[in-house]
């Protein structure tokens, strides 16, 4: 604790006065050192107040990797119980499989470190829940990777809707469509695991099943992870309940499949979903076999086509990783003597008719995202305030993913109580709420 008030009262006025003294940096350790944790690894890095201590992984090449990019400087562990035994370590990064980020989150409260997670923060809607309190309970600041928040311009094209600038919301879309070759995996046998990789530890919390290079995809599989609807939907859907204000769907139906990718997987490859929020519809679409988005865009991005549009009373915005887009509603006015098309036999178009817009428009250009989402969490750990990625903002974004994910495996239009957190018309639905952890691991309260 001392050291901890230490860092809140001396180290920021060190900081900006230059290099900054080893008892005043933030020291971080890495838990999941894969492509997404070493990404987090290169950017917290980046920060001169930052010391990166400790990294693990159960895949002996990802830890090899994770120390090298410290230069051999952070300890390497294989168990992430006993990095967090450090004392010295004032935050982690969870970027594993999602199947592990709501245990480790939890003991990571608990151990008195901060936590930076990786969306979807949770593989279920029940830990989640878990997570918030956990962090609330031990007054962690626990920021999710959704590092769109902390974009300008995202910033820019929320603030717009708050503003009411484009009317009242009442339609919103979301969608990440990609092409990709016919998957080559197929349906491979099981095989013993590779010998740098601890398969049991890899598990973890989740049934046993022999080792499988097909499993090793995790988010294909619903006992470690939940599609692109938690891979993807997860940073859309955020931003429409950032503008919109409202982050809890009342019911949720989806249907889909896999379509395209034969291989071994259970979570579909084509997915469409219905949002009923009490103030607005959302609809959510996912494809792998085509990239053409809803904007008309064909998709000749790294990530194909996806995008953000909300559709008000008084125009749309549109918003991506690439930036922004108001385009007014247009309404039509007549000059005196006008003709309609049906008086004048035109198409559509008539004599003396003009339209105008009801708001302004806008366009903005990208903005880095992801350094400073890391570095304003790292203010957070400073300054103790909550931030804009906070773990329960994360939470209502995963939810609304889960219950997406929910309504296609039931086959149900499902109804949610948020207040209660929990599916109202459907046992079955209901029961998908949680799930069971493999002996010997536990979560409290699950």
């Amino acid at each position: 604790m001392q050291r901890r008030r230490f860092l809140q009262s001396a180290a920021a006025p060190a900081a900006a006065a230059g290099q900054p003294s080893p008892s005043d940096r933030i020291r971080v350790g890495i838990i999941g050192s894969g492509g997404m944790g070493r990404n987090n690894l290169r950017d917290f890095q980046r920060n001169r107040d930052v010391e990166i201590v400790a990294v693990c992984d159960v895949f002996q090449p990802n830890l090899k990797a994770g120390v090298e990019l410290t230069e051999g400087r952070a300890k390497a562990y294989t168990d992430y119980r006993r990095l967090l035994e450090q004392k010295d370590i004032d935050a982690v990064v969870i970027a594993t499989p999602e199947h592990w980020h709501a245990l480790m989150c939890v003991d990571a409260c608990q151990a008195g470190k901060d936590v930076y997670v990786e969306k979807p923060i949770s593989l279920c809607v029940r830990e989640g829940r878990l997570m918030v309190e956990a962090a609330r309970r031990h007054q962690r600041v626990a920021q999710v990777g959704i590092q769109q928040r902390s974009g300008t311009h995202f910033q820019r094209a929320v603030r717009a809707v708050q503003q009411g600038r484009i009317g009242k919301v009442l339609y919103a879309q979301c969608w990440n469509h990609s092409w990709e070759p016919p998957s080559n995996l197929g349906f491979p046998a099981d095989t013993p695991p590779p010998a740098e990789l601890d398969w049991d530890a890899w598990l973890g919390p989740a049934p046993f099943v022999p080792h499988n290079p097909a499993r090793r995809r995790f988010g294909n599989w619903w006992a470690t992870g939940g599609g692109q609807m938690t891979n993807w939907a997860v940073h859309l859907i955020d931003i429409v309940h950032w503008a919109t204000g409202e982050d809890s769907p009342v019911s949720v139906a989806s249907t889909g499949g896999v379509l395209y990718l034969h291989e071994a997987r259970e979570t579909p490859d084509t997915q469409q979903v219905i949002f009923s929020y009490p103030g607005y519809q959302l609809y959510y679409s996912t494809l792998r076999h085509n990239s053409f988005g809803h904007d008309g865009h064909p998709g000749n991005k790294p990530f194909g086509s996806y995008g953000i549009r909300l559709h008000g009373t008084a125009g749309t915005c549109f918003v991506d990783r690439a930036g922004y887009q108001i385009t007014p509603q247009m309404r039509g006015f007549s000059d005196p003597g006008a003709m309609g098309s049906r008086d004048s036999y035109d198409d559509l178009t008539g004599v003396g008719i003009y339209f105008a817009g009801e708001t302004a428009g806008e366009r903005g250009t990208t903005s880095i995202q992801h350094f400073p989402h890391v570095r304003h969490f790292l203010d957070c750990v400073r300054s103790r305030q909550r931030p804009i990625g906070d773990i329960e903002i994360g939470h209502k974004a995963t939810v609304a993913c889960h219950l997406a994910n929910i309504a296609y495996r039931t086959g149900e239009r499902i109804e949610w109580d948020a207040r209660a957190e929990r599916i109202t018309n459907s046992a079955k639905a209901n029961a998908l709420l949680t799930v069971k952890y493999r002996a010997p691991w536990s979560l409290p309260g699950l």
